[in-house]
């Protein structure tokens, strides 16, 4: 695996890590992979070290996909920055205690024609996951945040203007 993967996938895995249980052995066995993928001398080990590492955590709940599809416009610094804003976005809300769940999702429901409601607690934060990606990428696209600027892990995004705003810049 070459190093600017093993960079993005590791640090997914990594921010993931972290919200875990550290006394589960499994979380361990992860973490250990990391440290030794991070060491690996060539593509070769590092391969070997990813390999274990999908092995243990990918029946784990949460635990990163592989993005799919077609290679992405943003750097790897960007990349990891994103990744692990939603991470943490996903973690925000795996904190919400369980007997909220039903409340929350008796009242946020899907946004536009979708109709309906959320199945469960996965699909309501697979969604804000979703949202908070597609709201990032529109933010770099229109020059609104460099994909980088964080503080104490919180995106510095210019929020998009207001339609209000837009009249009056307009006038």
């Amino acid at each position: 695996m070459k190093i600017e993967n093993w960079n993005v996938n590791a640090n997914k895995v990594r921010v993931w890590a972290e919200a875990q249980d550290e006394e589960d052995p499994q979380i361990k066995a992860i973490i250990l992979s990391l440290g030794l993928g991070d060491a690996a001398p060539n593509d070769e080990m590092r391969s070997t070290y990813w390999t274990a590492i999908r092995s243990i955590g990918g029946n784990m709940d949460g635990f990163p996909s592989a993005r799919k599809g077609r290679e992405s416009s943003l750097s790897d610094e960007q990349q990891i920055v994103v990744d692990g804003v939603e991470q943490a976005v996903m973690n925000a809300f795996a904190g919400i205690p369980t007997d909220s769940h039903d409340l929350l999702l008796s009242v946020i429901v899907p946004h536009g024609r979708t109709g309906g409601v959320y199945a469960d607690w996965a699909a309501l934060v697979n969604s804000m996951k979703k949202n908070a990606h597609n709201y990032m990428l529109k933010s770099i696209k229109e020059n609104r945040w460099d994909g980088l600027a964080l503080e104490d892990g919180v995106p510095q995004i210019t929020p998009t203007p207001t339609k209000v705003k837009e009249v009056a810049d307009e006038a």
